[in-house]
């Protein structure tokens, strides 16, 4: 039963950026990867999928970056090299897959237009 409620739990925490599960899973979405591939990408068995996923998704800043990598690497055995890439690759597909910002009034693309042409050069004189 406590198995099946953090199962529940870290598929809820795929959802949420504080968690390494997002990142895994947007790894394994790009990847096309089920729990059994991930886990062979990771180096670990699919049973431990669950516990990794609960933890904290390293911060972005290399030192701590690294310092978080490590860690987790360290507590669950997995190469800290091929964690850090899954990470890495998960952060950029979490970035494409936002949507794109959308223009509207007044945005940079209406501002070029706010502004009159230049008035021409009139001779002067009769």
């Amino acid at each position: 039963m406590a198995t099946e409620a953090l199962d529940a739990l870290a598929a809820r925490a795929a959802n949420e950026p504080f968690f390494l599960a997002s990142l895994l899973a947007a790894h394994a979405r790009s990847e096309k990867l089920d729990d059994a591939g991930l886990a062979a990408v990771l180096g670990c068995q699919p049973s431990e999928l669950t516990m990794i996923r609960l933890c904290r998704a390293p911060r972005t800043e290399p030192a701590e970056f690294w310092e978080d990598v490590n860690r987790v690497a360290e507590r669950f055995g997995l190469v800290p090299e091929r964690l850090a890439e899954v990470v890495q690759r998960g952060r950029v597909v979490v970035r494409f897959e936002q949507p794109a910002p959308t223009v509207h009034e007044g945005g940079l693309l209406m501002a070029a237009r706010d502004t009159e042409p230049p008035p021409e050069a009139k001779p002067e004189g009769p």
